[in-house]
């Protein structure tokens, strides 16, 4: 289940996300008790006409000025995009070198766009790692030597997927340091980051160095899952090839997704807010139930999930005991087979539907530990 690396693919080749096909069918079951949600939950109200929503591009308007004046960058340092997975692959056709190696380290665990979309654009894609030792989330610092003469890119998530866990900056600032020196640039997917703002977490990589370009979206911390609405930030030669492969890949930004982000972006910082308060009201109501199970967990210091361990195979289990129980969490092997026996469990959602799914949650957990007895 975990992401599938390897070499270039085409036609019956391409691999599955096969996260998104475990759990696109078990979504579509609408169980009562989701713990699923990778994205924030917001309610956003806005109105749109037909003619707004269709017609941005006569507007006068410039939908990367407003990433620009949000982060405080150039406008010839954004690059607008379709979402955070078609940002992915443009940001590494962008930072690849003319003459250098087509390959792409990956860090692991990750989801399996990061991992995979490289291959489909031509590069072989190498892992290093960030644990997976239990509790422990260090860069594994021999991984990245060995393989940077190898690659042109290296691809990240900082705020790891599944289990919230932020990149330290001692690992942060050595691999900018270690990728300069290699001469090889870094992608970094900050789709979470967002929810660290204002806090020593908040890091994104192109401040870091002039190598590195960040990726984001409005999907996962701002509560607008189903719009396709993300950016690349970094240095202009850099962005201007990601602006060069997005025309030529896909021509223009869809007007309705553009036009939606526009009745938002001023407001964003409600939803980072609003995150603030669900986890002050949520989880603790998720460690109390772990530790009525006897499991120690430290939760991320910021954002909306974490994964922990249930001492069995999550995906088994969510089969066996989570189904006829109508609750859904994320089992941590879709991201690395190392994390099988981790469960991630996101407290984004909605507080009154989150407290009624703890006692699901427990009966759950009490049926593994019943299970293994």
């Amino acid at each position: 289940m975990e992401p599938r690396l390897g070499g270039p693919v085409s036609g019956n080749q391409i691999p599955p996300v096969d996260y998104l096909s475990w759990y696109v069918p078990r979504l579509q079951e609408n169980r009562p008790h989701d713990l699923s949600q990778s994205g924030f939950a917001y309610d956003w109200d806005f109105e749109l006409s037909s003619k707004e929503l269709l017609g941005f591009w006569k507007s006068g308007d410039d939908p990367a000025k407003w990433v620009a004046e949000r982060h405080n960058v150039e406008l010839r340092q954004v690059c607008i995009a379709h979402g955070a997975c078609q940002a992915i692959s443009l940001a590494i056709l962008a930072a690849l070198p003319e003459d250098g190696p087509r390959v792409v380290g990956v860090e692991m665990p990750s989801f399996a766009v990061v991992s995979q979309s490289a291959r489909l654009i031509g590069c072989e894609v190498i892992p290093f790692s960030r644990g997976p030792n239990p509790g422990i989330w260090k860069l594994n610092r021999d991984e990245v030597m060995d393989i940077l003469p190898k690659v042109g890119v290296i691809a990240l998530t900082p705020v790891m997927n599944p289990t919230g866990e932020m990149i330290s900056e001692e690992d942060q600032d050595w691999l900018v340091d270690v990728t300069k020196k290699a001469g090889v640039n870094i992608v970094s997917d900050e789709v979470y980051l967002d929810a660290a703002k204002g806090t020593e977490f908040y890091r994104p990589m192109y401040l870091k160095s002039d190598n590195a370009v960040s990726v984001n979206s409005l999907t996962k911390t701002y509560g607008l899952g189903p719009l396709r609405f993300g950016w690349i930030l970094g240095a202009p030669k850099i962005i201007e090839n990601a602006k060069h492969a997005f025309q030529n890949m896909q021509g223009m930004a869809s007007s309705p997704s553009v036009s939606i982000a526009g009745a938002v972006f001023n407001n964003l910082d409600k939803a980072l807010d609003a995150i603030w308060v669900a986890r002050e009201n949520n989880l603790p109501k998720l460690l109390e139930v772990l530790k009525k199970h006897g499991i120690d967990w430290n939760p991320p210091p910021f954002g909306i999930f974490g994964a922990f361990s249930i001492d069995t195979d999550a995906v088994e289990a969510m089969h066996q005991y989570g189904k006829p129980l109508g609750l859904l969490a994320t089992p941590g092997g879709m991201f690395h087979a190392d994390l099988k026996n981790y469960l991630r469990v996101a407290w984004g959602g909605d507080s009154g539907e989150f407290t009624n799914a703890m006692p699901v949650l427990s009966q759950f957990l009490t049926s593994i530990q019943e299970g293994n007895a």
